[in-house]
């Protein structure tokens, strides 16, 4: 027997779902557990990501190539705790949004940065140490050329996430006549060929690209390091054996916390892909975006003070 799914019933089903979301959003306990993650993740990114920059800049020993592209990813981080986290939970919660239009351009933009300048600057590291481990006579980067790369990376990702901050609109919802304006920031691509196209491409330069390098250059290293110690017996507990040990450990810190990134998209296409084919015609749940919560601040933070009180082990 073959059942029928009427317009209503789907129109019923989406309204249910959208409903039970809402209430779920809009629970007390909710809210409160929710601001309280993000208050710490607030707090503990601008904290760490700041004492890094210190013990860096401070100490002129600490000013190593890898402890420079460290410091670049604390800053990162301090961006998106800026222009990101704040803004978050309270336009999920408040239903609206209430920052104005410059923000609503500039959160959605500095999102983007900060995950570009991340990953090449992940991927710089990891170029970094590849020719550092399996060419060790080979002359080492300077100093210079790190922070050319480094200021390269910024204006890279700048401008290839400009349409994130271009494509963004601030939008009135309601009666023009009405005293109470009730305003959104959502996305507002030419068509919807731009942005699946515009998606694809980024989500292969900011993930699939820099995994692939990363991964192929943390392999050679780790193969080159057991060969080294299988080619030097007894050896294992020596100061020499310190970079490798650490270099696992980071690597290891390293994919776990891109890997939340990766489910972080993965989640995103599959609502955007449920939401055109079951609520085409919903703007209430187009605009009640999911959550996300943005513990790979946290998790960077601890592994970018780790890495530099470690990081002469590297260089």
């Amino acid at each position: 027997m073959k059942m029928a799914i009427t317009g209503s019933t789907l129109n019923n089903t989406t309204s249910t779902a959208s409903t039970t979301g809402e209430n779920i959003i809009n629970d007390n306990a909710v809210q409160v557990a929710f601001f309280m993650i993000y208050t710490a993740i607030f707090v503990l990114g601008i904290f760490g990501n700041v004492l890094v920059c210190y013990v860096v800049f401070r100490n002129k020993a600490m000013q190593t190539v890898t402890n420079l592209f460290i410091t670049n990813l604390a800053l990162s981080d301090i961006l998106l705790c800026i222009l990101a986290v704040p803004f978050t939970p309270l336009y999920t919660f408040l239903g609206e949004w209430v920052f104005g239009r410059i923000i609503c351009h500039l959160v959605s933009y500095a999102q983007g940065i900060s995950v570009y300048i991340s990953t090449l600057t992940l991927t710089s590291i990891a170029i970094d140490r590849y020719f550092v481990i399996i060419y060790p006579f080979h002359p080492r980067m300077k100093l210079s050329t790190c922070i050319c790369i480094i200021v390269v990376i910024w204006i890279f990702s700048m401008l290839v996430t400009l349409p994130y901050g271009v494509y963004m609109k601030h939008t009135n919802i309601g009666n023009s006549h009405s005293t109470v304006k009730k305003y959104f920031c959502d996305e507002n691509w030419p068509s919807e060929d731009w942005r699946r196209t515009f998606g694809g491409i980024t989500t292969a330069m900011q993930f699939l690209i820099p995994f692939l390098i990363m991964a192929f250059c943390y392999i050679c290293v780790s193969l080159k390091l057991n060969d080294r110690a299988r080619s030097k017996p007894g050896s294992k507990n020596s100061s020499q054996d310190i970079p490798a040990r650490v270099l696992v450990r980071t690597a290891l810190f390293l994919f776990v916390i891109r890997s939340d990134y990766t489910m972080e998209v993965l989640l995103f296409l599959s609502y955007r892909y449920l939401l055109s084919v079951f609520a085409p015609y919903s703007q209430r749940v187009e605009k009640k975006h999911y959550v996300t919560v943005k513990l790979d601040i946290v998790g960077r933070t601890v592994i970018n003070f780790e890495s530099t009180e470690q990081g002469h082990a590297f260089d």
